[in-house]
Order: structure tokens, then sequence, then C-alpha cells
């Protein structure tokens, strides 16, 4: 990341910006992945409102889109399952040429190949000069059985701004998630795009980003899904016996965790490839209490959550209709 930023001069850099969505993971689709359908259509409209004739692309046009992306390992705010998550996830959209975008995609669980979730949403996006924005209402429908840290969400609302300076882009997010205990998450991000090729199609983007929430959805997850969902590879629990979990003070908003990325897009005519690797560092541990009981007999006791740092990447493949 660091040769990139100081081999900048030698790279031309166009005003195509990159979503980062760690919470739109993060809020959007549980994956935490780059959104290609956001990056081409605020690129359209942002063409639009400059007034740029220079340029030889297209005026943008309404439009079906397809997605299908494979992430290693289901990851939100830093926090994941107690065993792997990989994620299938196919997608059909609709954008309008407005700015209007209809999405809706299905996640599957590609080690046991049952359904993870669902999810439905609409968004729009603008340009105003060098700022973007997009707002996006999203609802999530997750499986009985799934291991996801936050399926108890049922859909959010996020409002994402981002400022193009040239040599640098912050980005901030700002979204409420839906549930019986709503959570209000931030995500702020700084990221630079790095063009290659002649015609620009392929792009390096390293980002750093800071998540923070308050922890509701994962006082549920622990309640209701951590030592209750059966899991491949890892014996049920004996009849007589049951685990709950409750994270104490969760509606206390804190930093999560810190998330360094380096998202690569390949445009090639109406197909987008993108690959993105990403390692998170989650801080502030949980303070669990964990409850067991045998045979009526309950034993309860406080600990303090073990985090671990995780590196998964994410592949992606978008053709336009």
């Amino acid at each position: 990341m660091g040769f990139l930023f100081f081999m900048h001069p030698i790279f031309a850099q166009d005003t195509k910006t990159v979503l980062q969505d760690s919470l739109k993971t993060t809020s959007k689709n549980n994956t935490g992945y780059l959104k290609d359908t956001s990056l081409l259509k605020k690129d359209s409209l942002q063409k639009e409102a400059t007034g740029d004739s220079s340029d030889s692309t297209p005026p943008p046009r309404s439009h079906f889109q397809a997605n299908l992306t494979y992430q290693s390992n289901n990851v939100y705010l830093g926090r994941q399952d107690s065993t792997k998550l990989p994620l299938l996830t196919p997608e059909i959209s609709y954008l309008f040429k407005s700015g209007f975008e209809i999405d809706f995609s299905v996640g599957i669980n590609s080690a046991t190949w049952m359904l993870n979730s669902w999810t439905l949403d609409g968004s729009y996006s603008f340009s105003k000069g060098n700022y973007n924005g997009q707002a996006t209402l999203s609802w999530f429908n997750y499986s009985v059985n799934s291991g996801s840290p936050n399926a108890s969400q049922k859909g959010s609302l996020a409002y994402d701004n981002s400022y193009n300076f040239g040599f640098i882009q912050p980005d901030l997010t700002l979204t409420w998630s839906f549930a019986e205990h709503p959570d209000y998450q931030l995500s702020f991000a700084l990221e630079h795009e790095f063009d290659f090729l002649s015609s620009g199609n392929l792009s390096v983007t390293p980002t750093a980003t800071m998540n923070a929430s308050t922890q509701n959805f994962y006082n549920e997850y622990y309640k209701n899904r951590r030592f209750v969902i059966p899991r491949p590879g890892k014996p049920p629990l004996p009849a007589n016996v049951s685990i709950t979990g409750e994270v104490l003070n969760s509606d206390q908003f804190q930093i999560m965790d810190y998330e360094f990325s380096a998202p690569v897009n390949f445009t090639a005519g109406k197909w987008t490839f993108n690959f993105t690797p990403t390692y998170a560092l989650p801080v502030n541990p949980a303070d669990l209490l964990i409850t067991v009981t045998t045979n009526n007999h309950q034993v309860s006791k406080m600990y303090k959550e073990t985090l671990s740092n995780t590196f998964y990447t994410q592949i992606g493949i978008t053709y336009a209709f």
C-alpha cells in the first residue's frame, strides 16, 4: 500500500469512487463487500452533473445487473461465528438512470449449502461535484440456523457520504439497524484509488476503516445462536444441558474494529471483476455472562470475550445487461 501511494504521480486517476461496504456489509447483504453497481452508477451521475463532454462513455441508461460474490468468512464489525462461515451470494439488480437501484440477493452457506439469508433493498445515489451520497433501505431475513452475528436484525437504513479531495477520499456511513433492540452504527473510512492501464479499467483502492456500533445484535446472537444452532463437525450439547450468554452493556456505543483492505477492480466491457482482501482487528471485547443449566441446576459466570484478528477475502463478478 505504501509503495502505491509513493508511485501515485505515475498513474492517471479519474473521479470514480468505490463504496466500502464494511458495514454495508455490512448494513447491506451482511458481507462487507465493494458494491460495483454503485461505482458504475455514481461515476455516470457525476459525469452528468459536471457536464463532462470530453468522455466518450455512453450516457447512463436503466439496466439489469447480475452479480455473484464469494466471501471466505462472514465477518461483521470484526465479530464472527464460532465456526467459519463462507458465503456464496448471487444478486440481481435493476439500476435506473436517475440513480435509484433495487437489489435482491440470497446468501448461501457454501460449507453446508444451506440458506443463510436473503436481502431486498432499494437505494438512491447522487453526485454533486466531488461529493457522492447514497441512501439505502434494506430488509433482511435470516435462517433460524444462521450463524451470522447480526442474524437478529430485520433491516437497516443507511446513508453514505464521500468526498474526493484527489489525494484522499474520506467516507462516512451512518446506519440504523431494525430489530427488537435496534443498533446504531458509524463507519469512517479513508481511501485512495489508483488507476492502471490507459483506459483506467484496472483499479486498486487501499482503504482503512473504523467501525463503531452498539451491540444489541451481538447480545441476541449470544442468547439465541452461539450455543444453540447446529454446526458441521461439532457435536450437539447433551439433552440435559443448555447454555445461554448475555452481552453486558450491549447498548453502549463504542469502536468495534479497524479494517484494512485493498479492493482490486477490473472492467472489461459489460463484465466487472473484483477481489478484496481484508484484515479486521476487533477491539473492545464484550463482557459476557454465561449460564449453564444442567438438570435444572444453573451456574453463571462472567467472562471477558476473547477476540482474534481475522483475514478474509472476497471475489466477485458482475455482468451488466
